[in-house]
């Protein structure tokens, strides 16, 4: 559907993944963190029951290279919890991370594509996604990838602003 690069490929993550995705995500919030951006993705019992419950539903992908899993993206086809009851019209992106050590390739971009098209194949209009309305550096990005805002929702703790890409 999307060429991810010659030496990477995109599969849907399996119980033994756990652990690899929930270092991505670990590493991809130090890193946040560390540039003073809020994150959402704090290591904890339930950030990792969450995990595995998202993961056993078919919602996680990995990205995968020789090496490892260097990437990970969920994919979901409803999100009442920040959209609400909506139409099933759209695809859902959340915890789209990359491994520090493959950034600036472009991979985040391109995984994002991938959700388009798999969205599209399912027949869905827009993909959706969410991030922390401080974290102007993010919602940059996914304006540049062609996401539009919709709107902010607060959320117990944080702010979110809600965005969206027809396809």
């Amino acid at each position: 559907m999307v060429n991810l690069g010659s030496d990477l490929r995109i599969i849907r993550a399996q119980q033994g993944d756990l652990d690899s995705v929930l270092e991505i995500l670990e590493e991809a919030s130090r890193w946040l963190s560390s540039k003073g951006l809020e994150t959402r993705w704090r290591p904890s019992p339930t950030f990792r029951e969450t995990i595995k419950n998202n993961i056993e539903r078919g919602h996680v992908y990995v990205v995968k290279d020789v090496e490892g899993t260097v990437g990970t993206i969920t994919l979901q086809w409803s999100d009442n919890k920040f959209w609400g009851d909506l139409p099933p019209d759209s695809g859902y992106v959340h915890k789209l991370a990359i491994k520090r050590s493959h950034g600036g390739k472009r991979l985040g971009l391109r995984m994002l594509q991938w959700a388009e098209a798999k969205a599209r194949a399912e027949g869905k209009r827009y993909l959706r996604l969410d991030c922390p309305a401080s974290n102007k550096t993010i919602r940059d990005y996914y304006e540049k990838a062609g996401f539009v805002h919709v709107r902010d929702t607060e959320m117990p703790g944080w702010k979110a602003s809600l965005y969206q890409k027809e396809l």
